[in-house]
């Protein structure tokens, strides 16, 4: 029947979706083979290629089902943001990491796209990468330019160098998100947002 024939190979595609994702995390996008990927979901080699192209098609589909915790903490605390922006960024810095804390699909993305985007692997999503790590800059900026108008900042504090550095500050938590257990890291965040934005305040 058609219809059961099309919900199969949606069925088929969604496994090799989920055994790329989880090889690729264990082992790195450089050392797992696509027949190793087709062989492990129990189909063809050519099978896989029906559903992808070839491996960068594999690796573009999985970076954006993947999706990324930034978004959806920026546009979580932004209504909040309008009350208290310093506030509004510690919740989101704190969201952020409790979400590659407490889920393994972003740890799994995170260890793919993020450990090494420099793998030759990666060239052809390198732009995008960089684009998506662009934009937790510009949402840290949005809620220190918020505090900035309520008056909450110290004087002359330069926005663009603090998001800079509040950025890499985040990445250096994710990363700390991959060694260590979930309750220091959150600690960890608690603390450095803490003293962050203490440092901060006007």
């Amino acid at each position: 029947m058609p219809r059961r024939t099309k919900e199969e190979a949606e069925q088929t595609r969604r496994m090799l979706l989920s055994t790329a994702m989880t090889l690729y995390a264990e082992r790195g996008v450089n050392r797992v083979s696509l027949k190793e990927i087709s062989a492990a979901c129990g189909v063809t080699h050519g099978a896989l290629y029906w559903h992808f192209r070839n491996r960068d098609d594999l690796l573009q589909q999985l970076y954006l089902m993947s999706g990324h915790p930034f978004e959806l903490q920026y546009i979580e605390q932004r209504q909040s943001a309008k009350q208290d922006p310093l506030q509004a960024l510690h919740d989101y810095l704190l969201g952020v990491v409790r979400a590659y804390v407490e889920q393994v699909s972003y740890r799994r993305a995170y260890r793919i796209f993020l450990t090494n985007p420099e793998l030759p692997e990666l060239s052809n999503l390198k732009v995008q990468i960089e684009a998506d790590q662009a934009l937790v800059c510009e949402h840290i900026h949005y809620f220190l330019k918020q505090a900035k108008k309520k008056k909450m900042l110290r004087k002359k504090l330069p926005l663009t160098t603090a998001s800079q550095a509040l950025s890499g500050m985040l990445d250096s938590l994710i990363a700390s998100a991959m060694a260590q257990t979930g309750e220091d890291v959150m600690n960890q965040a608690r603390l450095l947002s803490q003293i962050f934005t203490d440092g901060v305040r006007g």
